[in-house]
């Protein structure tokens, strides 16, 4: 992958060029990035090695972004690209801007000993051999099973007028998943695992090895084959810790991204209002070492940081970018995100999860007499932004029975709003567990996230399932 950098003087002339014209503010997103990518499914490898590249200069003019992007990184082409988005953003009259650009003070990669781009094809390979193997070994009833190892190093410069620097980033991005199918009969169910971490290979350790991912995958489809079909109605559910988190990620954290804000969210104009139970902080963090939304800065220079988003059930924040946060008169929160040149940044969550809270997370099970209890988070579901309506499924869950977690479920999906959960959550463990995600947050483009939460009780909530009709009570 090519390593050279573009000269911080060319930056200086083509942010000049793009703000000749007058604007609020421009920046130069430059790229060079290698992916590579193994899957085995059913036994059969399939590989693909890219390398991509590119240059996006951004102009903002009255709040309103203009964008243009290019492949090559020669100089005339970027001069030439600086003035027509200029030209696109306004009709003012040629002026002079004064652009002197300093490098940032640190160049900062992700955690690897060695850069992803750099190992060897057959160590990715083994990796994938591995985890197949453990999949297949010792089990009957293994119909199929599809591994994936994908890899991706990302090398940035950006400059700004905002800041007046030239800064580097680093991100090596490292994903693993695994889908197991198990059959008996004429039943067949998958099981899913997976995770996403800012670093090499070395980082899957313990039970994120490789192995162990692809054995609670396994576990997951054995344990929906052997499970009933969960009830349905409405009754209490208490989450495990962890992955689960992406129900909150979907149903809460895109309602609070500043621009679907300002389409009218459900979570428009409730900033300092009670909109979950006092027992509920929610944050969103750039700054947890080797997770799949942490970074130094984002996509528009602004140093990454922990925001709360809720505080003891009170609506405090909203995730700003530079453009939205100018709108609203704030201050940005480092969650400007883009999935790479070819994309203008917009407000993304980071790493989001409900801070811990004090139960002991087996009191949780013990004070629930009947429920569900949703162990593993399922694939899929939708999300209306602006209502806060949510559909989303549960890979693995139990039944809580006098207060003891019984039988396991297959089957269940869970309906509601947003802001209907957040405030009928009444207990919050001690035992919070955030989760380096596999797979993509989309929202026109895709960024890697990482959720997470405690181990929670929402007293009442809509399940549905192929079982018997709920006859038991809400607290």
């Amino acid at each position: 992958m090519p390593t050279e950098k573009l000269d911080p003087n060319l930056l200086s002339d083509v942010l000049r060029a793009a703000l000749s014209r007058g604007a609020d503010f421009a920046d130069i997103y430059a790229e060079q990035a290698a992916y590579a990518s193994v899957e085995s499914d059913d036994r059969k490898i399939n590989s693909s090695f890219v390398q991509d590249g590119g240059v996006g200069i951004r102009v903002v003019k009255n709040n309103r972004t203009y964008y243009g992007i290019s492949a090559s990184e020669e100089p005339a082409r970027l001069m030439a690209l600086a003035r027509q988005v200029a030209d696109a953003a306004g009709a003012e009259a040629g002026r002079e801007a004064s652009v002197i650009l300093i490098e940032g003070p640190t160049n900062w990669q992700s955690s690897f000993a060695v850069p992803p781009d750099m190992l060897d094809v057959q160590q990715k390979l083994a990796i994938v051999r591995s985890g197949e193997e453990t999949a297949w070994s010792g089990e009957k009833r293994i119909r199929q099973v599809s591994i994936g190892y994908r890899d991706s190093v990302r090398r940035i410069q950006l400059a700004s007028s905002v800041t007046g620097t030239v800064l580097e980033k680093e991100l090596g991005l490292t994903e693993f998943s695994a889908r197991v199918f198990v059959g008996d009969g004429n039943q067949l169910y998958v099981g899913t695992a997976g995770r996403s971490i800012f670093g090499g290979p070395e980082h899957f350790q313990g039970t994120d090895s490789f192995e162990s991912i692809a054995l609670r995958a396994r576990r997951n489809g054995i344990t929906q084959l052997e499970a009933d079909d969960a009830p349905r109605g409405v009754m209490p559910v208490v989450f495990a810790p962890g992955d689960n988190g992406v129900l909150f990620h979907e149903a809460c954290g895109h309602g609070m991204e500043a621009d679907l804000v300002e389409r009218g969210s459900a979570f428009a104009g409730k900033q300092g209002e009670l909109v979950a139970s006092e027992l509920v902080t929610l944050y969103d963090d750039g700054t947890i070492p080797c997770f799949p939304g942490s970074f130094p800065f984002d996509d528009e220079g602004t140093a990454s940081q922990r925001t709360a988003l809720i505080e003891r059930g009170v609506l405090r924040n909203y995730l700003q970018s530079l453009v939205t946060a100018r709108k609203s008169a704030c201050e940005p929160t480092g969650n400007g995100r883009r999935q790479n040149y070819r994309h203008p940044s917009i407000p993304r969550m980071r790493n989001t999860y409900i801070g811990a809270g004090s139960m002991n997370p087996d009191d949780i099970i013990a004070q629930t007499d009947a429920g569900l209890y949703a162990e593993v988070h399922g694939s899929g579901g939708q999300v209306d932004v602006i209502t806060g309506r949510f559909t989303t499924s549960v890979q693995v869950a139990w039944l809580i029975e006098k207060g003891k977690r019984t039988r396991p479920v297959r089957g269940a999906t869970l309906s509601g709003t947003g802001i209907d959960v957040l405030k009928n959550i009444d207990m919050v463990g001690n035992d919070l567990v955030i989760a380096q995600m596999s797979g993509r947050c989309g929202k026109g483009q895709s960024v890697p996230v990482g959720v997470g939460m405690p181990t929670v009780r929402v007293r009442s909530l809509l399940v549905g399932g192929k079982g018997e009709i709920w006859k038991g009570a809400t607290p």
